[in-house]
């Protein structure tokens, strides 16, 4: 139950008097004196007074034991009988309240305090006096300022904030004292501001004190019995009229205590003492009276100039003090901070701004002291920061310094104050250079011991990733070097040495492969090692292993080892090493060798074999004596071999001289015939008797034939040869012979005279047989001398039997073996026919080469060689017959079978090739561009198709032009055969090209051609194969297909000089014809095929240009060119030619100075003319002396001034053809359409329109028709624009027609439109002065010479191309007569009959006067050029006529038309 509240007053409620409680207690009950457990709470009520001297209201006290407590806040009593509170500062309340939560009985309050009659100042302010009174006159208390403070009541001043209460420990003392003999000593550091006394207080102390001087001795006493005791004189002595004594430098300063205790209240008795001015260095305070001393309070300040105290508000009851970093300012109203790095120091009350110390620091923003920098950063004296350690080191402990990490050790971060080993990450770390982190070494190292590096591992060992330590390296590995990361293996053949710091060899006979570890002994007798080998090798065949098997000693001479041999063995008979060591076998003894063993040894040598003695076989054991006829004269002769020439055999190893009468003959002497002698020994041949003489067998002389009828009077006493030796003398006869040829041997080819033939059946062929015939033919007329001439119908020779066999033997299946089996054997058999092999040889052969290209299978690389060797040989052979028929067919089977091998040979893109003849199989090419790139071939004989060589698609080699090129539309594959003659392609056409140097060749085909070129007699002219043939098949041909071919003529014609001669008067010139050869017809034709050469390049190729695939081959043959050409005309029109060019410049020469007439248009026309024909005219003319048919001229044919020459030519030629259009044109104005024919600027036009026109025509004509023609990479200019022997367009092309002939036909035509409408005018022109017949004559004069100026002529050459021979020529001499003469028909008609530049130049030499200038006289009716109606200025000025009768031409006067 709480105990309601109970007010006490002390005082009567009618009392004003003011109670100054400073004390409050509480009694229990007697019956109740517990109190313990109490909750009580006091209040003091001081709602009667103001602000000024009192606290808020309800302000509350606090309990004795010092617990705060505040509003409403209940204290538990501890004590037993009562319950005791003491209140802040002297409070004037009107009331107590005293609030309990339990109901207990209350027996007594006391409340210690006093009636004040003027109320204290409270802390925190001052009066002058002190005080201030609520009564009478009012003093206020004011606050102290900022900077000031007071901390006790009823004081006259505030203190500055510097000065504290220097003497706490003393504050209170614990006896009584005496204050006269008390002295109170002082450190002599500061300034005294002001000093406060205490009286005795019995509040504070208990005691029983009797006289001034007792001391306190009990709890109670007599002072302590009532509170009016209190204030009896013999408890308190008052002070009066004291001082207070304060020693400063030895100095005594006595200052008099201020204040009086008027008795009212013990806390009256405080005495203070301010100085006037402050006094420093005060080392003790004494009193000049003695009283009981209570209290005593020094405020001072310290000396220096620094403090820490201050007061940032008024009204401050005690200092404030600044921060530990903070010092006042000079007002002590705020704080100020001692600079970054400084703190404050308080030394015996010196304050003062001190370094921090190194490990400290205090930043510019810290109200405090200096810190401690954090754990891992260090700091210099004075520092504001601290920074950390970095990487690599670590604090020491004082965070003063960073050290570095000991060895193996390691900081990782800033900061760090501790190192870290780096064993502790295993064993393979180490702390790097700067200790900044643990690194592993590197492979090959470890750490050293203490961890501070890597140390490498010895050579011999190694450490890799798989290991922590330095590892010997196992066998067979090694390490060199220290650091390795890795052992290398030893290379096969080595092992490491015991260091294993390097290899060393196996030893000999020893091997080691990678197999292995160790090195290990060879086992095999015929292995070695040597020193470092990776394995046993076995000696190389025709060696053996040596003593210690470390190497090989080869086989000694005569003796060899193979592959399976275990030791050396003995050469067989007839075999020998060659004189070598160490041979794997043994090599038969050359032909001419026997062998016998070695001295002292076990091995065979060959030796010649002797004299007389032969050996033909390789590897014969004994050399054979050779037999009659043949010997051997010297030693180691593989065959025995004729006498030479001239002598004969008498043993094995002799000959003799054959004697006169004797010849040599199959290495015997022996007798001439019957009718030949030798007159000297050691002759080869016998000499026929001459004419008209015979001998006998064995002679040295001939007999003459003496009998004019030798056939009847020798028949009987000679032998039939004599006699018929003599009668072939007298006339062309045939003696008796026997004849050997290919087909056979015709034995008694009986005697006969010219004209007679001998038919015999020819020898190996069947039934019916063909036949030999053997005719007596006259060889020389002059010497009357004839010869026996064999003509073979004969098909087979004596080999074709044999030869057939192969094709029709084999029985089944033609396996590739057995194709091979039959290829070889018909190389075998055609090789040794060779020569003798004839037409019959062939045809077998191409039936057997026809069944291997009909089998199934390909034609193996092998079986090709042999085919092509085999027809090599025969294409070597005579192949002659008289039947035609049969070799053609024959001929045709060849080649077919040929073409099929080429298409069947396994072979592809290689040559198989033979001196005659060469395949090649070429595989489609389906790659962009194929058909543009070709196959070319070098061939530097072209008798020799051994040397052939392909060089690729493009060029050639960089030494040598193809010879050959091929190059197709189409991209499929071809197959080629390449021949050296037209031995497989026979003609009747064709003739066999002379052999020799091109100069000779060329003499001898035009004498031989001379009497066969058929120019007259329409036969046609002899031609040559004069190349390698090519038999090309593409198979099927695409649509447009051409087949380019790049061919070198085997005979070079050489350029013009060489190959054109003159015949008959006529031009013949040996050129190239591109032909392919007509299996139907069986000759070569030209149809289909291009030919293109550039005959300005005589060591150049021709390119045939055909549009199929078959046999193709460049032909020679002589062609007459220009056609018609006779050289009495050349002449005849160098003449006229060279008068027109006079009568050109007489004409121009004589008008340009008559200024009266080259005015008019007619004659400027006519002078423009004259300029451009006098132009043509003098190109043309001296083109013969410029330019040679055989190219022996100044400028040569095909070159680049015959190019110009001959544009420039064409061009003169056209703008010749225009001015006589121009000329026309003028005609019919001025005498056709007469009115209106003025045109203004005509010569501008004129002169634009003749040279204008024309250029572009040679232009289009040269780039148009001279091209360069690419066949697989080989160039050829073809050179259409020009003709081969002149510079002037080719005649017969198409450019000649379209670019020449066709402007000139043009140019004929419209000028014979105005011919015949000018032939009119002049017609119908009349002079009554004149008879017809003069008439007729004027008539005709005047329509010739129009049409001489309009080139009309030239319509001649039109009809010049009619076939008929004899019109050629008639037309060819009118068209020179007319066209060369030009020049000189303008000279007449232009001066000569023309009165007007007649009658100029006689009156210019003064034979003439000169006619009026007036009217129309007689000069003008006979100046051509001049109006007749005109007159003044305008006389001469234009050609235009106002009337039809004003013209020259009709009026009767007018005679010079």
């Amino acid at each position: 139950m709480t105990m309601p509240a109970t007010v006490i007053n002390e005082d009567n409620a009618a009392t004003s008097t003011v109670h100054g409680i400073f004390k409050v207690v509480l009694y229990g009950s007697s019956e109740s004196s517990d109190m313990a457990g109490w909750t009580v709470t006091l209040k003091l009520n001081a709602d009667a007074y103001g602000s000024d001297n009192t606290r808020e209201s309800n302000t509350p006290c606090k309990s004795v034991d010092g617990d705060p407590f505040t509003d409403d806040e209940s204290v538990v009593s501890t004590g037993t009988n009562s319950f005791t509170f003491t209140c802040d500062g002297h409070l004037a309340a009107t009331s107590v309240v005293v609030a309990t939560t339990s109901y207990k009985d209350l027996a007594e309050i006391v409340v210690a305090g006093h009636v004040w009659s003027k109320y204290p100042c409270p802390a925190g302010k001052s009066s002058p006096t002190g005080t201030f009174s609520l009564v009478g006159v009012s003093e206020s208390c004011q606050e102290c300022a900022k900077g000031s403070y007071q901390d006790l009541a009823g004081q006259k001043f505030c203190r500055p904030s510097k000065y504290v209460l220097q003497t706490a420990t003393d504050k209170e003392f614990s006896t009584y004292s005496d204050a006269s003999s008390f002295s109170y000593t002082m450190a002599p550091s500061g300034t005294i501001h002001d000093v406060v006394v205490y009286n005795i207080n019995f509040d504070d102390y208990s005691s029983t004190a009797t006289s001034s001087s007792g001391t306190e001795s009990a709890a109670t006493g007599s002072c302590a019995s009532t509170l009016a005791g209190y204030q009896d004189a013999n408890c308190v002595k008052k002070i009066e009229n004291a001082q207070v004594k304060l020693t400063a430098d030895s100095v005594e300063n006595p200052y008099n205590i201020e204040g009086t205790n008027d008795g009212t209240s013990r806390r009256d008795q405080t005495y203070t003492v301010k100085l006037s001015s402050e006094l420093a260095g005060v080392t003790s305070v004494a009193f000049s009276q003695s009283f009981i001393l209570a209290e005593l309070l020094v405020y001072s300040a310290p000396t220096s100039t620094l403090t820490d105290k201050y007061n940032d508000e008024t009204g401050a009851t005690e200092p404030k003090t600044c921060g530990a970093s903070g010092f006042a300012n000079a007002q002590f109203t705020a704080c100020e901070m001692c600079p970054v790095g400084q703190e404050k120091k308080d030394e015996s009350g010196n304050i003062q701004c001190g370094d921090c110390a190194a490990g400290k620091y205090r930043a510019a923003d810290f109200d405090g002291g200096c810190r401690d920098c954090e754990a891992g950063s260090i700091s210099e004296a004075t520092s504001g920061s601290c920074n950390k350690c970095e990487i690599g080191k670590k604090e020491n402990g004082q965070r003063t310094d960073c050290t570095a990490c000991e060895a193996g050790k390691v900081a990782k971060t800033e900061g760090s104050t501790e190192c870290t080993a780096c064993s502790a990450e295993g064993p393979l770390y180490y702390a790097n250079s700067g200790n900044t982190a643990c690194e592993t070494c590197d492979e090959g190292k470890v750490p050293n011991a203490d961890q501070s590096g890597c140390k490498e591992c010895p050579a011999g060992q190694y450490r890799d990733s798989e290991v922590t330590d330095c590892t010997d390296c196992p066998s067979p590995k090694y390490s060199t070097s220290a650091a390795s990361p890795t052992c290398s293996v030893c290379e096969e053949g080595k092992k490491p040495n015991d260091d294993r710091t390097d290899c060393v060899e196996c030893p000999v006979g020893h091997y080691r492969t990678t197999a292995e570890t160790v090195c290990t002994q060879c086992k095999d007798d015929r292995e070695y090692a040597a020193a470092g080998s990776p394995s046993c090798t076995q000696c190389q065949v025709g060696h053996v292993p040596n003593s210690d098997k470390s190497g090989c000693d080869p086989c000694p001479v005569g003796m060899y080892r193979g592959a399976d041999d275990m030791k050396c063995l003995v050469c067989p008979a007839g075999e020998n090493t060659e004189g070598k060591t160490g041979q794997e076998q043994c090599v038969k003894c050359p032909q001419g060798k026997e062998t016998k063993t070695i001295n002292g040894e076990e091995g065979l040598e060959c030796v010649d074999c002797a004299v007389g003695f032969f050996s033909a076989v390789e590897g014969t054991a004994t050399c054979v004596e050779c037999v009659s006829p043949k010997v051997a004269l010297t030693t180691g002769q593989s065959e025995c071999v004729l006498c030479e020439p001239g002598m004969g055999w008498t043993s094995s190893s002799t000959c003799e001289i054959c004697p006169a009468g004797k010849r040599s003959k199959d290495g015997l002497c022996v007798d001439c015939t019957f009718n030949e002698i030798t007159k000297l020994e050691k002759q080869t041949e016998c000499t026929r008797c001459e004419k008209h003489y015979h001998s006998i067998e064995g002679q040295s002389s001939c007999l003459k034939c003496d009998d004019p009828e030798p056939e009847k009077t020798m028949k009987d006493s000679t032998n039939e040869l004599q006699w018929q030796k003599c009668v072939a003398d007298l006339g062309p006869a045939c003696e008796k012979q026997t004849v050997d040829g290919v087909y056979g041997t015709f034995v008694d080819i009986p005697f006969m005279r010219a004209g007679n033939e001998e038919v015999r059946e020819c020898q190996f062929d069947p039934d019916p047989k063909p036949m030999a015939t053997f005719k007596c033919e006259i060889v020389d007329e002059k010497t009357d001398s004839a010869k026996l001439v064999a003509h073979y119908d004969c098909i087979k020779t004596p080999n074709t039997g044999e030869i057939e066999k192969l094709a029709t033997e084999p029985q089944g299946e033609i396996t590739p073996e057995k194709t091979e089996e039959i290829a070889n054997s018909l190389k075998d058999l055609t090789s040794t026919a060779g020569a003798s092999s004839g037409i019959g040889d062939v045809e077998a052969a191409a039936d057997v080469i026809g069944v291997i290209a009909d089998a199934p299978n390909d034609v193996s690389e092998a079986a090709t060689e042999n085919l092509v060797s085999a027809v090599n040989s025969l294409a070597g052979g005579n192949l002659e017959t008289e039947d035609m028929a049969k070799k053609e067919e024959i001929s045709k089977k060849m080649v077919n079978n040929l073409k099929k091998i080429a298409q069947k040979t396994a072979v592809t893109n290689k040559l198989v090739k033979s001196a005659n003849i060469a395949i090649m199989k070429v595989k489609p090419d389906t790659s962009e561009g194929a058909e543009n790139k070709g196959y070319s071939f070098v061939l530097p004989d072209p008798k020799d198709l051994n040397k052939l060589d392909q060089s690729g698609g493009g060029g050639g080699s960089e030494t040598q032009q193809p010879s050959i090129a091929i190059q197709s539309s189409s991209a499929a594959g071809m197959s080629v055969v390449l021949l050296t003659g037209d031995a497989f392609f026979p003609s009747e056409k064709t003739g066999k090209l002379p052999a020799g140097e091109p100069d000779s060749v060329t003499t001898e085909l035009f004498a031989d051609l001379e009497d066969d070129l058929g120019l007259d007699n329409g036969t046609e002219t002899v031609k040559y194969v004069n190349s390698v043939v090519l038999e090309i098949d593409i198979g099927e041909q695409e649509p447009g297909f051409v087949l380019n071919l790049y061919i070198k003529p085997n005979f070079q014609v050489g350029d013009t000089s060489k190959n054109l001669k003159r015949i008959d008067d006529k031009r013949v010139q040996i050129r190239y014809q591109c032909a392919w050869y007509n299996d139907e017809k069986f000759e070569w034709v030209a149809d289909g095929c291009d030919t293109i050469y550039d005959s300005n390049q005589p060591t150049g190729g021709v390119v045939c240009s055909c549009t199929h695939n078959t046999s193709f081959a460049v032909l020679m043959a002589a062609e007459e060119i220009d056609p018609g050409y006779i050289e009495v005309q050349s002449m005849l029109s160098r003449i006229l030619l060279a008068g027109s060019i006079v009568g050109l410049i007489a004409t121009i020469g004589l008008i340009l100075p008559a200024s009266a007439i080259v005015t008019t248009r007619s004659a400027k026309v006519n002078i423009c003319f004259s300029i451009a024909l006098l132009i043509a005219s003098l190109l043309f003319f001296i083109q013969d002396f410029l330019i040679k048919d055989d190219n022996s001229g100044i400028i040569k044919l095909k070159s680049t001034g015959c190019i110009v020459y001959t544009m420039l030519q064409h061009y003169m030629w056209l703008v010749v053809f225009m001015w006589t259009i121009i000329e026309g044109f003028l005609m019919y104005l001025s005498l056709v359409q007469v009115f209106g024919s003025h045109i203004s600027h005509y010569m501008i036009k004129f002169n634009a329109l003749a040279y204008g026109v024309p250029i572009v025509f040679p232009l289009a004509g040269y780039f148009a028709f001279t091209r360069k023609v690419t066949v697989a990479g080989v160039e050829v200019v073809d050179h259409q624009y020009m003709a081969e022997t002149m510079c002037f367009l080719k005649p017969g092309t198409i450019n000649f027609y379209a670019l020449f002939f066709g402007p000139l036909v043009l140019s004929i035509m419209v000028n014979l439109v105005f011919f015949f409408l000018v032939l009119k005018v002049i017609r119908s022109s009349k002079n009554s002065n004149l008879s017809d017949k003069e008439q007729l004559l004027r008539q005709l004069k005047a329509a010739v010479g129009v049409m001489v100026l309009l080139g009309t002529g030239w319509v001649i050459g039109v009809f010049m191309n009619v076939p008929a021979p004899g019109m050629q020529v008639s037309l060819q001499y009118v068209f020179i007569i007319v066209n060369a003469s030009q020049g000189m028909f303008v000279f007449l008609f232009y001066v000569v009959l023309n009165d007007a530049v007649k009658n100029f130049w006689l009156e210019k030499f003064g034979l003439k006067t000169a006619a009026p200038k007036s009217g129309t006289g007689a000069s003008t009716a006979t100046n051509v050029y001049a109006n007749a109606s005109a007159s003044g200025a305008n006389k001469d000025a234009e050609h235009t006529y106002s009337s039809a009768a004003e013209f020259p031409a009709k009026r009767d006067d007018n005679a010079n038309l």
